[in-house]
């Protein structure tokens, strides 16, 4: 008899992660219930999340495990993402639905889980969703880890073109300064920004990707450009999905005395594809350095 493959595995390990909820409500089988599982046996990403949708609009923890069951169908796209964020909103929350009123008495009672709902939110980030990076700053902040918060936010600033947004940031941090200006003698005098400087020095890659992001956001440092995707490579050299999409950006954008190659950016791209990050399909980010319509920085 042939193993049951891991990939199939997958879901039923999640559920048993993420339990610690209550047991599923006992209802007859509705001919709503009976279609939607009969028609999710073609294991497809729709029919699960189908089933998924179904059980949490009636308040039915089995959404938690359609959903893990979700992030877990092949071919993987860009609509993964969802179905990971939403078990992280799920978990942190601790309730199936979407309101913040008093939940009713009736409703189902799930113990709130920071830790799994930090992974559902990872897993969703590391595939490329750029909500899942807004979801990972709001994480952080919400337990005071500013260094974390300040991590995606810049992700999510450098993806965006939204580094204008970090304008107060910028003017706050000793050491700062726009393109062209001239550079600061010695070490920056801001703690978080020394420490993220040592750790990227010492190989640490997530904090290649910082620093290489505070270069191209000029925040702590001067702005630099080619600096940044000097980070960037050595970060993305190491395995780090980031490092390798944020290269493919800052070779395919260009500016601020980088030289404009997509060649190159692609290379970098398809590495980050590789990885099931979907943002790097070619479709996705032929619009992401496409010159903007307008730009505030």
């Amino acid at each position: 008899m042939p193993l049951f493959p891991l990939r199939r595995l997958l879901p039923a390990l999640m559920l048993l992660a993420l339990a610690g909820c209550a047991s599923a409500p006992q209802r007859p089988v509705s001919d709503t219930e009976r279609q939607a599982l009969a028609t999710a046996a073609d294991g497809s990403f729709d029919s699960t999340m189908r089933v998924a949708r179904m059980y949490q609009g009636w308040n039915d923890v089995r959404a938690l495990d359609w959903y893990a069951r979700a992030t877990a169908t092949t071919p993987r796209t860009f609509r993964h993402t969802v179905a990971e964020e939403q078990l992280g909103t799920i978990l942190e929350r601790g309730r199936l639905d979407s309101a913040d009123t008093p939940q009713k008495p009736e409703a189902v009672v799930l113990k709130p889980s920071a830790r799994k709902a930090f992974h559902w939110y990872q897993r969703a980030a590391y595939h490329g969703s750029p909500y899942a990076m807004d979801d990972l700053e709001k994480w952080y902040e919400r337990r005071g880890q500013m260094e974390g918060a300040l991590r995606w936010r810049l992700r999510s600033a450098v993806y965006m073109r939204e580094l204008y947004k970090l304008d107060p940031l910028r003017k706050a941090t000793s050491g700062s300064g726009r393109y062209g200006s001239p550079a600061q003698a010695g070490a920056p005098t801001n703690p978080v920004i020394a420490r993220i400087q040592r750790r990227a020095q010492r190989g640490d890659a997530e904090y290649q990707v910082d620093l290489g992001a505070l270069y191209e956001a000029g925040i702590g440092v001067v702005q630099d450009k080619a600096e940044a995707l000097r980070w960037y490579e050595r970060a993305g050299a190491q395995g780090n999905v980031y490092g390798q999409y944020l290269a493919g950006l800052a070779l395919g954008r260009g500016g601020d005395g980088l030289d404009k190659n997509v060649d190159a950016a692609a290379a970098w791209f398809a590495k980050a594809q590789a990885q099931d990050f979907y943002m790097a399909e070619e479709s996705y980010w032929r619009r992401a350095i496409a010159p903007p319509f307008w730009t505030f920085e």
